[in-house]
Order: C-alpha cells, then structure tokens, then sequence
C-alpha cells in the first residue's frame, strides 16, 4: 500500500507546483506609463525612468493608465509637456538641469479598489 500511495503523492505534488508556477491572468492591467515630451508632444519614453539622462529643458511625463491588454499603447498624460509652463520661474544654473515632471493620476475609474 504504502509503495503505491509514494507515486501518488510525489504526482500530485508536482501538479500543485505547476499549477501554482502558472501565470495569473489579469483582465486588466494597471501601470505607470512613463513619456517624454517635446515640442508640445508626448512620446512613449524608450527607457525607464532609472536610466533616462533627460537634458536641461526637458519633460517627462507619468501617468497612471488601465489597460485591458498588455499590447495595448498607453495614453499620454493629460497635461501637454510644457515645459515653461511647469518651470518658468526656475533661473537656469551652470552645471545644473532643470527637468520639468508632469505626473497624471489617471481618472477616480482607474484607481484600484
């Protein structure tokens, strides 16, 4: 009994392994998006935002997005990337930047529960 109960045990402990390495699926996927903004326009930032080196007089935007398929494309923020608007009153200085962030929170909708 115990020879035959061995296999069983050993079978069923590898199917709960597997089920529980399976990937979740999600009907909706709820993310930062991160962009870069010039000339009045927001792009689809190609780097993170740890190893962007954005130079002085730019924009970068965020913006907290729902998505119901991960191949789906991210909207801009909201707020166009103005960069005057944001820092008009901070004086360039020698040997630093200035880095304009426009931050969207997305709508009360997107907030997870």
């Amino acid at each position: 009994m115990r020879r035959r109960l061995t296999p069983l045990l050993v079978g069923l402990g590898l199917v709960l392994t597997l089920l529980a390495a399976s990937p979740a699926l999600a009907s909706t996927y709820r993310y930062w998006s991160f962009w870069d903004g010039s000339g009045g326009q927001w792009k689809y930032a190609t780097q993170g935002p740890s190893s962007a080196r954005p130079a002085d007089g730019s924009v970068q935007g965020f913006h907290f997005v729902v998505s119901k398929d991960a191949a789906d494309q991210a909207a801009p923020p909201r707020t166009g990337p103005d960069f005057a608007a944001v820092c008009s009153a901070t004086p360039a200085v020698d040997g630093k930047k200035r880095v304009a962030v426009v931050i969207d929170f997305g709508s009360p909708a997107d907030a997870p529960t």
